[in-house]
């Protein structure tokens, strides 16, 4: 039985990948500046902005995954649920901003929906958060303590 670590570790190859074929796909579309200068643009160009989102979950779980501490099954529904609403839409981690650029892709890249196909089958296969508000707000909690933080 794989360790929530291993299921982590998955989701976040899988959405590295599915961030190398956005950039590609939309590089289609903006063959502009390569290397460092495409960097600067991801990081300040407002056209880009609606990427940020990704880089910024994919930041926070490579955060936790080098932690000594590892991370457990409520990290586990806690990273699942933000990878859900910002692919898919679902629940109040809906990320419309995001969701408006990348929905058209996916209908322009075979490679971008396939990768989203197996995407989401992980996330179908994954803990979901808990139905008790209390609760699904402490888990969300402790997941940004861990990814914002150094661990002490």
């Amino acid at each position: 039985m794989k360790t929530p670590k291993a299921h982590i570790e998955l989701l976040a190859r899988k959405l590295q990948q599915l961030y190398s074929i956005i950039l590609r796909t939309e590089r289609e579309f903006d063959s502009g500046p390569a290397g460092l200068a495409l960097l600067d643009r991801l990081i300040n160009d407002p056209a880009w902005a609606w990427l940020r989102p990704v880089s910024l979950l994919t930041a926070e779980i490579d955060h936790v995954l080098s932690q000594a501490q590892p991370p457990t099954e409520y990290d586990h529904a806690v990273v699942a649920a933000h990878l859900r609403g910002l692919l898919m839409g679902e629940g109040d981690l809906r990320n419309d901003a995001f969701l408006e650029r990348y929905r058209p892709l996916l209908q322009l890249s075979p490679e971008l929906a396939s990768a989203h196909g197996e995407l989401r089958a992980l996330l179908r296969a994954a803990p979901t958060e808990s139905a008790n508000e209390a609760e699904r707000l402490h888990a969300r909690h402790q997941w940004a303590m861990r990814s914002k933080h150094k661990s002490v």
